[in-house]
């Protein structure tokens, strides 16, 4: 195990005016995310870490582009900042840990221009073991522990990656999901979750981190046959932007309402993902022509820029897919039990999302 460095003590906090001096501090320092933080003491600190179970001194990673270290006591101060209760921290770190997963690039995600935020995705028992808000509102206010766990990665971008607005995250919009955005799945849900699908038992407790850009909600209430819940989410997902044709992944998000009956009539997780595979598709015309006024020139000419070769077809009707394959189509029961309402969460292509377990303290 490598050895991290200690994390500098908090004082000077015995009075209100104490507390409220360190809070704008840290705002003049640039350690916040622009919301005010709960002052890190080093009572507050050492609960979380108790909580944690962990070596306050292991290194989970590295986080660019400032390549701070991630050690559990420095990811455990900024969890106290963004106001996180104790036991949330095994899922902070959980979190964390995906991150810095090479397969995740978390470099890539804090330079793009892209909005995209690491949407935070919590499957398993420490849902309700902790109270993460998986029913209505679930993309919204309300839930602390969404709210602060999802800060609380933020946090660690912001004071260990550097990840401040043009220097080191470079979106050139942002989003409102860069402030939060963590969700709990597939508690009431009539398939398999999430972390079962990639070799999970179904007791563990897991965290997906994925590159997404916020929540497009759709409302396919209506009566007959739930195929018309898909066939709207298809097309709300069968949208041009620049990375469809390098693949990724999607996450698409369903409500129980929407899940159960499409299982009662007789819908396994698998065909959901097939049917939006086979729907979710943009005219070939479409994307060779944006390459064409993107960049101005013919989008066969792969020399300027990337063009697969299977999309020269000469065939009509031809149409891209937003993923490759259906498997790269999440597909997360969660929302309101009583309203069939369904969101889409684009991906930023070029980071695959990771799953990694939470390790509860003593387990």
């Amino acid at each position: 195990m490598v050895a991290g460095k200690e994390t500098p003590r908090l004082d000077g906090l015995d009075t209100v005016q104490g507390a409220l001096d360190t809070i704008e501090r840290y705002f003049d320092n640039g350690w916040t995310d622009g919301l005010p933080i709960v002052p890190p003491t080093e009572e507050l600190v050492g609960r979380m870490l108790e909580a944690s179970g962990r070596d306050p001194m292991e290194v989970l990673g590295i986080i660019p582009p400032r390549m701070g270290v991630a050690t559990v006591e420095a990811v455990a101060t900024n969890a106290v900042m963004a106001g996180c209760r104790p036991d949330y921290i095994t899922v902070v770190i959980a979190a964390v840990e995906a991150l810095v997963d090479e397969s995740f690039d978390l470099q890539g995600l804090q330079a793009t221009s892209d909005p995209a935020a690491p949407m935070v995705i919590v499957s398993g028992p420490v849902i309700q073991q902790v109270g993460i808000n998986h029913g209505v509102g679930l993309f919204g206010h309300g839930s602390r522990a969404n709210a602060t766990i999802g800060r609380a990665l933020r946090l660690v971008l912001v004071n260990l990656g550097g990840g401040h607005p043009d220097t080191g995250d470079k979106s050139t919009l942002g989003s409102p999901s860069k402030y939060s955005y963590c969700v709990g799945v597939d508690v009431d849900t009539p398939w398999a979750p999430l972390h079962t699908e990639i070799g999970f038992d179904a007791q563990d407790s897991c965290v997906t981190v994925y590159a997404a850009d916020g929540p497009r909600g759709n409302n396919p209430a209506g009566s007959g046959s739930m195929e018309f819940a898909l066939w709207i989410l298809a097309d709300s997902m069968s949208n041009l932007n620049h990375n469809i044709i390098d693949g990724g992944h999607a996450a698409v998000v369903i409500s129980p309402l929407i899940a159960h009956k499409l299982s009662e009539e007789g819908w396994t997780k698998d065909e959901v993902k097939s049917y939006l595979f086979e729907r979710a598709r943009v005219p070939v015309e479409r994307v060779r022509r944006y390459k064409e006024l993107r960049y101005g020139r013919p989008a066969e000419d792969t020399d300027s820029y990337d063009w697969p070769k299977w999309l020269n077809v000469d065939e009509p009707n031809i149409t891209v897919p937003v993923v490759r394959k259906p498997e790269n189509i999440m597909v997360l029961v969660a929302g309101d039990p009583g309203r069939s309402r369904s969101a889409y969460c684009p991906a930023r292509a070029f980071n695959l999302p990771v799953t990694k377990k939470v390790r509860m303290p003593g387990g």
